[in-house]
């Protein structure tokens, strides 16, 4: 979920967290440059305007925040250093397209190219031992839940909203939200890997696991 412009205005607090998601994504760019070349670039150009066509369809809600489906399981599943540029172009695209905000731009790019990605690829990886569809749901599921309550808490510390109205109001909602982001996950991974097997390398370390 993005934070739109003019709810949190505190500089110091935005410049915090902009300072913070831009050591992250160093660290995120050094380790890519180190695995990857630049016959990789086209993939990433595909996946960030595959992403951001489909986040421009916009789920309305009674909150004051953007929702809608993500794919953040799917890109951080294919390379979680690259999910952090994928999802830094998109992010900023969107906040020139009106969705989201200019003046929380550090907030969003901390919260979704960042912390996201990295919680979709835990989250799955924690439970594809147990089943594969459990994993990429709860990924699904987990990351945009999870999203919605740290944007609650990152508003209560605003002083914003209370962390009552987050917990009570945002984050179920966002929870619902997930549930939709799991099943189509699901899909669209399990479509990818019948197209396109090389984009969803980490289903193919499953079948290779079952294979030996």
């Amino acid at each position: 979920m993005h934070i739109p412009d003019g709810l949190i205005s505190d500089p110091i607090q935005l410049g915090i967290y902009t300072i913070i998601y831009i050591i992250l994504l160093l660290l995120c760019l050094n380790k890519y440059r180190k695995n990857h070349t630049e016959k990789d670039i086209p993939v990433l150009a595909l996946f960030s305007a595959a992403i951001l066509i489909v986040q421009l369809i916009e789920i309305p809600l009674p909150i004051p925040a953007c929702v809608h489906i993500s794919l953040i399981t799917v890109m951080a599943l294919y390379d979680l250093e690259a999910s952090a540029i994928v999802y830094t172009v998109v992010t900023i695209a969107q906040a020139f397209l009106g969705e989201g905000g200019i003046s929380t731009m550090g907030i969003n790019l901390l919260n979704l190219a960042i912390i996201a990605p990295f919680l979709a690829y835990y989250i799955y990886h924690f439970l594809k031992k147990h089943d594969q569809n459990l994993a990429l749901f709860a990924s699904g599921f987990g990351t945009i839940t999870l999203l919605g309550l740290i944007a609650s808490i990152q508003y209560a510390i605003a002083g914003v909203y209370p962390i009552t109205f987050g917990l009570t109001v945002i984050t179920p909602i966002e929870a619902v939200v997930g549930v939709l982001e799991g099943i189509v996950t699901i899909v669209v991974m399990k479509a990818l890997h019948q197209i396109k097997p090389e984009l969803t390398p980490a289903l193919n370390e499953k079948e290779e696991q079952e294979n030996e």
